[in-house]
């Protein structure tokens, strides 16, 4: 069994401009060479995901080795929507050089993958650098200093620096010039701007708690109210492409009684969010929570083929709730007392009990692409490649529309 996954790539701005392609396999690539594997996501991409559902629009950036380049099977790449990667492996190949010479002058974009840059690789660039858009720099294994940095540069390099966990190494790698990013630094978590909210924010907490707490109708539609400019954002919400209702929805009462207390009270969070988020600066996290949420409820549809609308609800509330905190600028613990939440919750998100939080650690797991701990949940659920598939795509394909809204501010 194969995953196939993405991870952004953003600018110092936290704006996405492509995606990164990730793969896993049940043998860890033993069973594949480099020209199989490429083939073999290229494939899953064109002709199993659709090639909207993975990129959304964005550049997408794949990893190739010279056997891959010199095969026939590169004709089959749409050239305006790829940067071809070129494996560390193979920089150093005496044919690489001809090879994207020729395929440069066909159309076909190129970047060096998760490179060192010592003396040799630094030479091999510049020799190169006339068919390189992309410079691709391991942060975990490069020490700082910035003439490498300049130069690469000066060649009209774009530089993407990878592995960037920490904001120290983002500042740093910033500071180098350094044009886009990739890892966990989208969000500085250790960082805690305040432990209120501002009356608005209150005011759909107090209502989501009233959601939650079964109270009367008319009690929800008043507390909502009190704010206008919040009842119009909330329509412009629901009313927005992401949901596709097939009329206008023009009161809080219609939307109660559409879609249920449960779940309105979940979109309340995800508009509290998307309303307080600038999405040119926190994008890929909210991104990050749509995913998630759609991966948690997809493994209950697949775990427990007998769930109840209450557990789809509680299974997205766990995954929303995992994320929300840190899109809030606050305390986990703080956030969720705010909304009291079941002990349940709290015992899922921060010691991976029960139910939930074996739906959760397995939600990152696929997140993260790791590979040894989702294949014990799949073989005791007898989940197969198909019905995984699916649920990943299904997942890209939310991310992407929500994106799009957010694009179109609602």
């Amino acid at each position: 069994m194969s995953l196939i996954g993405r991870q952004p790539i953003c600018d110092a701005h936290y704006a996405i401009i492509g995606y990164d392609i990730l793969f896993r396999d049940e043998a860890e690539l033993s069973d594949y060479s480099a020209i199989s594997t490429s083939a073999f996501v290229l494939d899953r991409i064109l002709n199993g995901f659709g090639l909207e559902n993975v990129l959304g629009g964005y550049l997408g950036f794949l990893k190739v080795d010279i056997e891959f380049l010199c095969s026939e099977i590169v004709a089959t790449i749409p050239q305006k929507h790829f940067i071809l990667m070129i494996l560390e492996s193979s920089l150093f190949h005496p044919e690489l050089e001809n090879t994207i010479k020729i395929l440069s002058l066909k159309g076909y974009r190129f970047g060096v993958n998760n490179c060192v840059l010592n003396s040799e690789t630094m030479e091999r660039i510049h020799l190169l650098h006339p068919w390189l858009e992309y410079v691709r720099i391991d942060a975990l294994r490069n020490e700082y200093g910035s003439d490498k940095f300049k130069k690469l540069k000066e060649m009209n390099q774009t530089l993407i620096a990878l592995k960037v966990e920490t904001n120290e190494v983002f500042e740093q790698y910033k500071d180098y010039g350094v044009h886009y990013f990739q890892g966990y630094y989208i969000k500085r978590p250790y960082t805690i701007e305040n432990e209120s909210l501002s009356m608005s924010q209150e005011q759909i907490l107090q209502a989501w708690n009233l959601l939650q707490c079964d109270a009367d109708i008319s009690e929800i539609v008043q507390k909502l109210e009190q704010n206008h400019v919040l009842v119009l954002q909330l329509m412009q919400f629901i009313n927005s492409s992401y949901f596709s209702f097939s009329s206008t929805i023009t009161s809080v009462r219609q939307v109660i009684s559409l879609v249920g207390r449960k779940t309105l009270s979940n979109w309340l969070l995800l508009m509290l969010v998307s309303n307080k988020v600038d999405t040119s600066t926190n994008h890929p996290l909210l991104l990050m929570v749509i995913n998630r949420t759609e991966i948690i409820t997809g493994l209950l549809r697949l775990s427990s083929p007998k769930y109840s609308r209450e557990e789809l609800d509680t299974a997205y509330l766990v995954g929303m709730l995992s994320l929300i905190h840190l899109l809030l600028n606050m305390d986990h613990r703080i956030f969720l007392h705010k909304l009291h939440v079941s002990d349940e919750i709290e015992e899922a998100m921060f010691e991976a009990q029960g139910k939930w939080g074996q739906l959760l650690t397995m939600t990152r797991a696929i997140e993260n692409m790791d590979y040894g701990s989702i294949k014990p949940f799949i073989d005791h659920y007898k989940i197969n490649i198909d019905q995984m598939d699916a649920l990943i795509v299904q997942a890209m394909e939310k991310v992407n529309a929500f994106d799009a809204m957010l694009q179109n501010k609602f």
